[in-house]
């Protein structure tokens, strides 16, 4: 009697079949290859559609100002300190906002209202000449600091001018 009953010499050998296909390892480095190129297609392509929205928007304002016939830029705005105001970040704020704009276009603008941050303040508001420069003191009635704001000017046309400061 054999020492290990499941082994005897009369044992037959199974036929190995041999199977036709691709490793695991060369599976893995395929789909991760395919997974590369497809996310790389998809981020390529968002990537330039964002760049023409942004190209269209910046094209669009340019138009804008170019048939207005004003060419308008923010020289400075700084705050009026007032003592009722605490200090941002090493800077006074104030409840006064003091906006220089140039004019660099062939027409002149009047606006007729500045927003600053979502907040409408109308008044009567001198020209802005062409080649010329000119001082809007908008009295904002509660805190702030000179720097990160959003100014538009606002013509009686309805013609919008924006700028952050």
């Amino acid at each position: 009697m054999p020492l290990c009953p499941l082994y005897s010499g009369a044992q037959t050998r199974r036929k190995t079949r041999r199977r036709s296909g691709v490793s695991e390892l060369y599976a893995s480095i395929l789909m991760i290859g395919v997974t590369l190129s497809v996310g790389s297609a998809v981020v390529s392509s968002a990537m330039s559609q964002f760049g023409a929205i942004a190209y269209d928007d910046s094209l669009g304002a340019s138009l804008q100002r170019t048939s207005l016939g004003t060419q308008v830029g923010l020289v400075y705005a700084v705050v009026a300190s007032s003592g009722g105001c605490p200090a941002y970040q090493g800077n006074n704020e104030g409840t006064g906002l003091s906006v220089a704009l140039y004019n660099f276009g062939s027409s002149s603008f009047r606006p007729a209202l500045f927003v600053v941050n979502s907040t409408a303040f109308a008044g009567t508001y001198a020209a802005l000449g062409p080649r010329a420069m000119s001082v809007y003191a908008i009295g904002l009635g509660f805190c702030a600091h000179s720097g990160g704001q959003t100014v538009i000017a606002v013509d009686n046309q309805g013609d919008e001018l924006l700028f952050g400061s």
